[in-house]
């Protein structure tokens, strides 16, 4: 592994110090001492009991990268941005991290951009709230009064976005990020089947079928092809 530029290594300070739980500060101070195998077991071990946070992600990915695990790394920073879109660090170390193994991400249109957002859940509440801002904006039309109807236009612009959002969302399936070092992807789900693709570590794929050990995935340069299920992982967590 190449010795990291100095901004990268300040960015890779561990994060969320001042109101951190008790395990997240004794993870963190595993970390300063360069035990990063043990920062990292801490990490996850968070992981895995909740609650989540933008900060956990980012100091997981400091720690896998540390160790020189760079597909988990970029999955923990991506997972980061996930909950925080605006997590300065985490996009700067991922910035960084695909300029290291150029990997290859889709191409993105203004609607793709517009739409990305509000995510997932919180999609799904505006488009409610808005619904029925629409309701009580409109309710006293019923007893021949005058309704609010500057409001419930703002709710009927605020539940067609939400609602383009969720199904634009759901039509491009799961986001996931190659963690393996290189993902063949192929014409059918099968080892001797011919391959189309090469995508580097912390390439970025969509779900669209799941069969045994295969994955049917949109590809970047928006093809579809299968690639082995455990060359990839999904950036959202079910929990």
């Amino acid at each position: 592994m190449r010795i990291l530029p100095a901004l990268f290594l300040l960015l890779v300070t561990v994060s969320g110090r001042a109101a951190a739980p008790v395990d997240m500060s004794a993870a963190n101070a595993l970390y300063d001492k360069g035990d990063f195998a043990g920062a990292r077991a801490g990490y996850e071990a968070l992981v895995q009991a909740g609650p989540w946070s933008a900060n956990l992600f980012y100091n997981l990915g400091n720690a896998a990268f540390r160790e020189g695990e760079k597909g988990p790394a970029f999955l923990a920073y991506e997972r980061a941005l996930a909950l925080q879109p605006g997590h300065p660090e985490a996009a700067a170390n991922l910035r960084f991290l695909r300029e290291e193994t150029g990997a290859k991400l889709p191409g993105t249109t203004w609607v793709d951009r517009a739409l990305a957002h509000p995510a997932g859940n919180t999609a799904g509440w505006l488009a409610a709230a808005a619904f029925w801002g629409i309701c009580f904006s409109l309710a006293p039309w019923v007893w021949n009064r005058r309704g609010a109807v500057a409001p419930a236009l703002l709710c009927v612009l605020a539940l067609g976005w939400s609602g383009a959002a969720l199904w634009w969302q759901n039509r491009q399936g799961a986001l996931m990020i190659v963690t393996a070092d290189i993902a063949t992807a192929r014409t059918e789900p099968a080892d001797n089947a011919t391959a189309t693709a090469k995508l580097p570590v912390g390439s970025q794929v969509r779900l669209l079928l799941e069969r045994g050990a295969w994955l049917n995935v949109r590809l970047p340069d928006a093809t579809q092809g299968w690639i082995a299920r455990d060359a990839a992982q999904t950036v959202r967590l079910a929990r």
